[in-house]
């Protein structure tokens, strides 16, 4: 028993070790920038992707959905840039 207990002392010692440094914590502005960032580029993606959708569209309702995406994708994109 003695030594199986200290085998376990040992790889704990080993993981503990081993483990990834803390990162230092980013502050509230720093994160909601970050946030922002990427949500304007998922907008921009869904913008670029909703314009080839709408080479497709043949009927009105699909393309009036697919413009009402659009407007909301764009606010999204001013609400990121700050221009709302």
């Amino acid at each position: 028993m003695d030594q199986i207990g200290e085998e376990q002392g040992k790889m704990e010692q080993t993981f503990t070790s081993t483990a990834a440094p803390e990162k230092p914590r980013l502050s509230a502005q720093e994160e909601l920038r970050i946030f922002r960032n990427l949500v304007r580029s998922l907008t921009s993606n869904a913008e670029n992707a909703l314009t080839d959708l709408g080479m497709w569209c043949k009927d009105a309702d699909q393309l009036e959905r697919l413009l009402l995406v659009q407007h909301h994708l764009d606010y999204m994109k001013r609400l990121c840039d700050g221009k709302v």
